[in-house]
């Protein structure tokens, strides 16, 4: 999933899975909508029995913060967290959308350029938006993951078992 705006990450740690939750609890609250909004801690979003969905609180706008979901179980050497960073729903949606429109664009002046036996300057127009727009969702999507990593790493005190 290297290539892909989603990433799965295995944690363990020796603490306690109510300790995890515990810290989990002190770095994030609950989501706030809305302009005049003050955060106070580094996520937001809901911390439950045993599973949480947070997302970083970031001063400027990013459509590609990930969304980051959790299980915390109890394992025989320590506790294991389970994470899942994705796109947001609808972002992943509009992109999916855009795609098709510049993919559509592409066979349709891929057609043309063949009846026409030549090859046009705007055949690399669609292949350029879609390199473009993967650029910027990846771009966008890892700089946020890797810092949510580093940071859910040292808050459980953890070390990363598995990672793709």
């Amino acid at each position: 999933m290297k290539y892909l705006p989603f990433e799965r990450i295995t944690y363990r740690t020796n603490l306690s899975e109510q300790e995890v939750l515990t810290r989990l609890s002190g770095f994030v609250e609950p989501k706030k909508y809305g302009l005049g909004r003050n955060p106070i801690k580094d996520y937001e979003g809901s911390v439950n029995e045993n599973s949480f969905e947070i997302s970083r609180v970031i001063r400027n706008r990013n459509s590609f913060l990930p969304q980051i979901n959790g299980a915390v179980q109890k394992n025989n050497n320590g506790t294991q967290i389970d994470v899942a960073m994705k796109l947001h729903a609808f972002v992943l949606l509009f992109l999916i959308v855009w795609c098709s429109f510049a993919l559509f664009f592409f066979i349709g002046i891929t057609v043309r350029d063949i009846g026409n036996k030549e090859i046009s300057v705007e055949f690399f127009m669609p292949l350029l938006m879609l390199l473009f727009v993967y650029a910027l969702t990846m771009v966008g999507f890892k700089m946020e993951s890797k810092k949510s990593k580093e940071y859910l790493r040292k808050s459980f005190e953890a070390e990363i078992i598995k990672e793709s």
